[in-house]
């Protein structure tokens, strides 16, 4: 019987990859460094609020916390992209792994973006001058709670994932915000587009 012949055997198994643990808790990756250059640091040495609970995928340099991002996008000059995303989101995965992925994506989300990924399903207990009140006077008291508030009121929405774009300065779209689109093309139009009305 002849040997069975395996193509693309080191691919990663991006059909599969939403059910799988997400890629940075594997201890061998070699997906991701073939989208990293040389030079790019996954951190740019500052800690970010709740970077010991949330891990970006893909080695990005994200911010876990709202008013964190818009301040780091107003110093940097730069649009926000904000991913309402969870732990439990097997869409947001699939983006992950299919659509940012993508060597085009990945450059522009990395260089032209602040990435801020609010996990709306998280149960950890909010800091006592972190809580907030919601608009109908319930008290919000972990972090899933406030940034699920924050999609709901300031983009009326609470599907994941949700992506959105801001210009810090303003904190008003740069488009129309959208959920998952696994055709590449399609998201790096959106993030083009975001990037022009931002007037990069």
């Amino acid at each position: 019987m002849p040997p069975v012949k395996c193509s693309n055997s080191s691919a990663p198994l991006k059909s599969i990859s939403a059910f799988l643990p997400p890629q940075e808790t594997q201890d061998f990756d070699l997906y991701t460094a073939g989208l990293l250059n040389p030079k790019h640091k996954a951190a740019n040495g500052e800690r970010h609020k709740y970077q010991d609970k949330f891990h970006a995928p893909l080695k990005l340099d994200a911010y876990f916390d709202y008013n964190e991002g818009l301040a780091a996008a107003k110093r940097l000059n730069k649009p926000i992209l904000i991913d309402f995303t969870g732990h439990a989101c097997v869409n947001c995965r699939k983006m992950e792994a299919n659509v940012w992925s993508d060597k085009i994506v990945y450059k522009m989300i990395s260089n032209e973006y602040v990435l801020i990924q609010l996990y709306v399903d998280d149960k950890s207990e909010l800091a006592p001058e972190d809580i907030i009140i919601s608009a109908e006077g319930k008290k919000l008291n972990t972090i899933g709670k406030k940034w699920s508030e924050l999609q709901i009121q300031k983009f009326h929405s609470n599907s994941q994932p949700f992506y959105v774009l801001l210009d810090p300065k303003t904190e008003t779209l740069l488009g129309p915000p959208q959920g998952a689109d696994y055709e590449i093309a399609n998201y790096q139009m959106f993030l083009k587009t975001g990037l022009q009305a931002f007037g990069k």
